[in-house]
């Protein structure tokens, strides 16, 4: 940590200023001198950042810097990145607005006491801004000349620039920049036109082709409805390409079963091809996707109706089957065939199937199909998600981009091998052991890492705490597929055992996983210990180790079950009949241990409500409802608990508000902590799930099961941040 002593104070100049003018103002008096020569102090104050974390990912441009500062004198700055903190206590604690860019940003802390010393490196965290998340990638067009593709998205409604280096992405043209002028409905596709630095752009939903400035992001329409006129009008424009000799752009309509041409002077549409036009011999059904073949004066087609590669002759408008079902034979038969590029080197095109999901290499000459890369071809690294939208030719690079609407990615094609890599997605810190439906989460602080268990993937996964890092622990392959999960719901770390204990909804169990091998073993079921009060649909558990078990609630028997640590024995705790019916539950989820209070909260989700229960009598009394203790921030659809004992508070996930609430342990009274609102709508959640809190880090960590990520909430005024999984706004797309 450097430190900035005399010799160095020149140099800091900036950063002490206003502790000189401190020392001027409070006077030099009787002899004592500046600098920490008179005082005898010379040791620089430290400084902790505690929000955001080490590392972490945001989909903001603004982060408040939030941490703790101690010196054995007086603090009298604080910066962060140059940002003057604000403080109520001396810099005890203290909060610095930082700006974002996109990309890698480094916060850095600098600190100075009235001595005049400092150090201009206290503490540091790096935070990185990949700019918009793509949420619904349709197509992509390669900029080679600025390392970047441009991404066409139907969610946002925008033209994104994806940077092929770092993987940041910036908006270039949505209905904010610069304004909703022409603005998109439906950007399904797009071809870049250098020459005239702009992109132009299709978008069905207006019928329109649309023209893109790239310096300024300003959308005019070139062709619509009636520009210039109404004739040939668009009915369902669905790809495009340029013909910048004939200085038209060359358009697929999949109502109208025709090959468009635009005039990009004057915006006239002529069918080159179509019903009838030039005649009826296979004629287009559904075309998708097209590509210029100048040297042969053709385009090739590919079409889902006909499951078919079509060439179309630019000057007559005759067409001729390339390649399909019977063209030259059945072997690797197209059956969403949606995009396709020419490879010219090679004499083929490139087709991308969306069924397979995969991509055929189509030989021009013969029509035969190959399977080019696939989720076997050459392996099954970096496999296509369910919905590929569209590829493009990066020759200079020898690879196909392909853009993946299912994992919200970019990737990168070998063309000699067909081997696939991932340049840009919504994954963090990388694409291993992606989370595909997160349910329970619970801390390990002795290893610096939390645990997860994971619905989709049928495994347990340690995520790093340092940097995001996914590890599986114990899946049905690891170490091997005894006693797999088939639902893990939630889980317990019963460190004194150094294993963890999976609640399986399926299987109506708790799995006992051995955290150095992964090893499941049955700790209690039907048959294990005994059939005594067996689970019927456990959902939830908390470690009780004074009582050296765990407590589990089970929404079809409607009770508190305690398990014994040591035999996996089940003892009723409360249910309609014990002690009484009184408050009984209806629909039990997630709980909370009060060891203090010597009770468990209970989330009852059909009452919108925290039962609290008495662990002596297993009585239930309303903690925590819309009348109790009045109907200020009612819940509506609870998930998860976890106690804040240091700050007598129980802090709750609400998957209907999207919220982290904060109930008060003695009145019950809620407060939001963290939603779309509060303190912003950076990082908000989908579906909150479950919660954790980690003591020893002061730090809140929830998983979202809609966004498939973990997310830290900061406890002083609920800014979120994504440590690990799905940056925000994937969203998966099922066939």
């Amino acid at each position: 940590m450097p430190q900035l002593n005399l010799t160095s104070r020149l140099a800091a100049f900036p950063l002490i200023l206003l502790a000189l003018i401190v020392l001027v103002l409070q006077g030099c008096g009787g002899g004592g001198g500046g600098g920490g020569g008179g005082s005898g102090d010379d040791t620089a104050p430290t400084a902790v950042i505690t929000f955001p974390p080490q590392l972490s990912i945001t989909d903001g441009d603004t982060v408040t810097v939030r941490g703790t500062a101690s010196d054995t004198s007086e603090i009298t700055v604080v910066r962060v990145n140059g940002v003057d903190a604000i403080s109520s206590d001396g810099y005890q604690t203290w909060a610095a607005p930082v700006m974002l860019t996109t990309g890698s940003n480094a916060l850095t802390v600098e600190a100075v006491d009235i001595a005049l010393n400092g150090t201009s490196n206290a503490d540091q965290a790096k935070i990185k801004v990949l700019g918009p998340y793509l949420k619904g990638p349709r197509a992509l067009v390669l900029d080679s000349a600025n390392n970047r593709v441009l991404v066409a998205d139907t969610d946002l409604d925008a033209v994104v620039e994806v940077d092929l280096s770092s993987g940041a992405r910036t908006i270039i043209s949505d209905d904010r920049n610069p304004g909703v002028v022409n603005a998109f409905s439906n950007p399904i596709d797009l071809v870049l036109d250098d020459v005239e630095n702009r992109v132009l752009v299709l978008d069905p939903d207006v019928g329109a082709l649309v023209a893109v400035d790239l310096s300024s992001g300003l959308r005019t329409i070139i062709s619509d409805r009636t520009t210039p006129n109404a004739d040939n009008v668009f009915s369902y424009p669905q790809a495009l390409v340029l013909d910048s000799i004939n200085n038209r752009v060359l358009i697929v309509d999949t109502s109208l079963s025709a090959l468009i041409a635009v005039d990009l002077s004057s915006g006239a549409r002529t069918v080159i091809s179509g019903r009838r036009t030039p005649n009826t011999e296979n004629e287009l059904m559904h075309p998708r996707a097209l590509e210029l073949d100048n040297v042969n004066n053709r385009v090739l087609v590919v079409d889902t109706g006909l499951d078919a590669m079509v060439s179309i002759d630019l000057d007559s408008g005759a067409r001729t089957i390339i390649s399909d079902r019977g063209m030259p034979d059945m072997v690797n038969a197209f059956h969403t065939p949606i995009s396709l590029v020419l490879d010219k080197v090679n004499d083929r095109a490139l087709v991308l199937d969306w069924s397979l999901e995969v991509i055929l290499a189509v030989d021009l000459e013969s029509g035969v199909r190959t399977i080019f890369s696939g989720s076997m071809t050459p392996n099954n690294v970096n496999a296509f998600g369910v919905d590929p939208r569209d590829l493009v030719l990066d020759s200079v690079n020898n690879r196909v981009l392909v853009v993946d609407a299912d994992l919200n990615a970019v990737m990168a094609v070998d063309l000699s091998d067909g081997a696939r890599t991932i340049l840009a997605d919504n994954t963090y810190p990388n694409a291993d052991n992606v989370l595909r439906n997160p349910q329970g989460v619970v801390v390990d602080s002795i290893n610096n890492r939390v645990l997860v268990v994971d619905e989709g993937l049928r495994a347990l996964i340690a995520i790093d705490l340092g940097n995001g890092a996914r590890t599986i622990v114990s899946d049905s392959t690891l170490p091997n597929n005894s006693n797999a999960f088939i639902f893990p719901r939630d889980l317990v770390f019963d460190s004194a055992r150094n294993r963890a204990l999976v609640l399986d909804s399926r299987l109506d169990a708790i799995i006992a996983v051995n955290l150095s091998d992964g090893v499941r073993t049955v700790f209690s079921d039907i048959d294990t210990p005994n059939t005594a009060n067996f689970f019927l649909n456990p959902v939830s558990l908390v470690l009780d180790s004074a009582h050296d078990r765990v407590l589990v609630v089970d929404d079809s028997r409607n009770s508190v079950i305690a398990v014994g640590l040591n035999s996996g024995a089940r003892i009723t705790v409360s249910d309609s009949s014990t002690p009484d019916a009184v408050n009984a539950f209806d629909y039990p989820q997630g709980l909370a241990l009060d060891s203090a209070g010597n009770r468990v909260l209970v989330v009852e989700s059909d009452l919108d409500a925290i039962v609290s229960v008495d662990l002596s009598s297993g009585a239930r009394t309303i903690f925590s409802d819309s009348a109790t203790p009045n109907g200020f921030n009612v819940f509506d659809d609870l998930q998860g608990l976890v106690l804040d004992s240091a700050n007598n508070r129980v802090l709750a996930v609400d998957n209907g508000l999207k919220a982290v609430m904060a109930v008060d342990l003695h009145s019950g009274a809620r407060t939001i902590l963290s939603d779309s609102t509060t303190p912003n709508g950076i990082n908000a959640f989908i579906s909150p799930k479950s919660i954790a809190l980690d003591v020893s880090g002061n730090r809140l960590l929830v998983m979202d099961d809609a966004l498939d990520a973990m997310l830290e909430v900061d406890l002083v005024d609920g800014q979120r941040v994504v440590l690990s999984g799905w940056a925000l706004g994937n969203v998966n797309i099922k066939k």
